[in-house]
């Protein structure tokens, strides 16, 4: 589990710090509108050095997430794939009680929020295309400049590689180290079955699923997925990146109430959570070490709520 927790720990870095994963591309490839939410819970564990040597301090994680996105053009071809136009939006709010934990460790509260315009259009038979752009605000709560504020945009060439599998390369712009800088993008996606399916996709966070459709109104699903959280920060006069990185794996229940509305309910463990704060440089964005300080696992829990709507 820890050699999992470490490959997508890294991951998850790549994606989530650099923001060059286009992070308003998880709604793209839908003409329909969405909404969902989802609030989190990762229970205390003991903090570790670079060293994974107990410090002392130890804490837990909250967060809630809200995603949308509302469709301002779609028009379908002939082979059912669509060429669409999209307003989307993303946010996330959380919230540490940290014990014996001093700040220069790790902070308590954390906020990202994202706006943009996401575009997908057939190019071929075989090829299509996606791209975004838009800005988001990383901050801690604890002031507000312009530093907080990183602009992303990119495009992704898509390969249908067989009715199951999408995949695809491209590249993202972004000032998060603070001046722009073009950065490889990549999507893959891979499904297969009717009442058992096998999901692996990498685009804003890595997910594996493994799901069998008990009957219409119940879905079971394992889970194993990369996620994080950033927010620019002033420490000693110098503006630093902090990066909270884990892996969750869990059951997955999700409930289908009916063809609009669905409840996914996750409990599992939450592998490992990074907490670490890396210069704003480019030499520290591409220094990566064997182990950054971190939280031991711990027991993780989620609900939330999936709707959608006709565009």
């Amino acid at each position: 589990m820890n050699d999992f927790a470490n490959e997508t720990g890294n991951a998850g870095r790549i994606w989530n710090i650099s923001v060059c994963s286009l992070l308003l591309i998880l709604f793209g490839m839908t003409a329909y509108g969405q909404i969902q939410i989802e609030t989190s819970y990762m229970a205390p564990s003991n903090y570790r050095d670079e060293n994974n040597r107990k410090t002392g301090g130890s804490g837990d994680f909250k967060d809630v997430r809200l995603g949308i996105q509302i469709p301002v053009y779609a028009k379908t071809d002939e082979t059912g794939r669509s060429t669409a136009w999209a307003i989307a939006s993303k946010g996330a709010y959380a919230a540490m009680d940290n014990e014996n934990l001093s700040a220069d460790f790790c902070i308590s509260q954390l906020l990202n929020a994202e706006l943009g315009v996401v575009h997908a259009r057939p190019l071929s038979e075989k090829w299509s295309l996606m791209a975004s752009a838009g800005a988001g605000v990383y901050t801690d709560l604890s002031g507000f400049s312009g530093n907080c504020i990183l602009a992303q945009a990119g495009t992704l060439f898509i390969r249908r590689m067989s009715p199951d599998m999408d995949l695809g390369f491209g590249a993202a712009l972004n000032n998060a180290i603070g001046y722009p800088m073009l950065f490889p993008s990549l999507y893959f996606r891979w499904t297969t079955g009717t009442r058992f399916d096998v999901k692996i996709s990498i685009y804003d966070t890595f997910l594996l699923s493994i799901g069998m459709k008990m009957n219409d109104r119940l879905k079971i699903r394992l889970l194993a997925q990369a996620r994080g959280a950033s927010a620019i920060v002033e420490r000693n006069n110098e503006t630093k990146i902090f990066s909270q990185q884990f892996t969750v794996i869990g059951l997955q229940p999700e409930i289908y109430v009916n063809k609009l509305l669905s409840i996914p309910v996750t409990a599992g463990v939450s592998a490992k959570r990074e907490a670490y704060f890396k210069d704003r440089t480019l030499i520290s964005f591409y220094h990566t070490e064997e182990n950054y300080p971190n939280f031991a696992p711990s027991f993780y829990a989620s609900v939330g709520l999936k709707l959608f709507f006709n565009e």
